[in-house]
């Protein structure tokens, strides 16, 4: 029972992982791979090449929206001026915040959901087809309608808490920076969870039936088998979602143009809010460019971490 079952996915539990050579046509295949994936990326290529070119050239000038005077160069003073400024701490810790509890809640339900809707049970192609379109809504459409259950006044949730006399009074759930941002992201978490489910869910069905199998025969319960053998062949499907959930919360702006604008004071402020608004509300386009610049790094930070944190784990494994 102390023993590891299974520890890597595609060796045979208990024993030693089996090696063959590569065969010729195995060797051709990433490089047929990229040929066939090449089109799809100088298209993407051509179509963000300028816009990424110019929003780099106007991060390094000072461009005023609308204004006369011709842009002028001023080098990196717009990203000091935004290291420095005093909402960028805080706008920072919110967004870090925000995509923490995303990242979480999306992973533990997609998983939870995965690993029910890949057993077997009645009605689980209907609950697979319908699963989709909580995904399928526009963050417009989410933002709106979270905003309507956490209404203070006429909300469902409240009503049903003080019916329940769980609650004595109605709740405000956007005047406190805490709960409004806990909000915003379980209305994020509940609109990235279908998508990442279906992605578990099919890498789940790739887990060799003979390894659960023998891990059983070897004694190991669900949470030993799903640690030592279903984990480690879904690992990488895991870091696709992990991936796209750091990505898509940093970017998140809807949210927080309909429930919150970035309130109150600037509790739910994130990056991309800040960007937003030092652009097109105070018409300062070089330091918003820097803004989301400097966002974008701290993004790729984040996601980069959690990429070499599972390789050197899964490298630690099969070695």
């Amino acid at each position: 029972g102390g023993r590891r079952v299974g520890g890597v996915c595609g060796a045979r539990a208990g024993g030693p992982r089996a090696r063959r050579p590569r065969t010729r046509r195995e060797k051709a295949d990433p490089a047929f791979g990229l040929s066939l994936a090449a089109p799809a990326l100088l298209v993407t290529l051509a179509l963000l090449a300028y816009p990424l070119a110019y929003s780099l050239w106007v991060s390094l000038h000072e461009v005023t929206l609308g204004g006369a005077a011709p842009a002028k160069w001023v080098g990196f003073s717009n990203y000091l001026s935004v290291l420095k400024d005093p909402i960028f701490l805080p706008s920072l810790e919110h967004t870090i915040e925000f995509a923490a509890i995303v990242v979480a809640g999306t992973l533990l339900l997609s998983m939870m959901f995965a690993l029910a809707l890949n057993e077997e049970f009645r009605g689980r192609g209907f609950v697979r087809a319908i699963l989709i379109l909580p995904w399928s809504l526009s963050q417009i459409t989410l933002a709106l309608t979270f905003g309507w259950i956490f209404n203070s006044t006429y909300g469902p949730l409240d009503g049903a808490l003080y019916d329940l006399h769980i609650i004595h009074q109605y709740v405000a759930w956007f005047a406190s920076g805490r709960t409004a941002l806990l909000v915003m992201a379980i209305a994020f978490v509940w609109s990235l969870v279908p998508f990442a489910t279906l992605l578990l869910l099919a890498s789940l069905q790739t887990v060799p039936e003979e390894l659960l199998k023998a891990a059983r025969v070897d004694g190991a319960g669900p949470v030993r088998r799903f640690f030592y053998v279903t984990f480690p062949c879904i690992r990488d499907t895991v870091l696709v979602v992990v991936v796209l959930a750091i990505i898509n919360a940093f970017l998140s702006f809807a949210l927080i143009y309909i429930l919150t604008g970035g309130g109150p004071g600037t509790e739910t402020t994130l990056l991309s809010w800040w960007g937003y608004t030092t652009a097109f509300q105070n018409l300062d386009l070089g330091r918003g460019a820097a803004i989301f610049y400097i966002m974008t790094v701290a993004m790729l930070i984040l996601s980069g971490a959690t990429v070499l944190l599972l390789g050197r784990r899964r490298n630690q494994e099969a070695s």
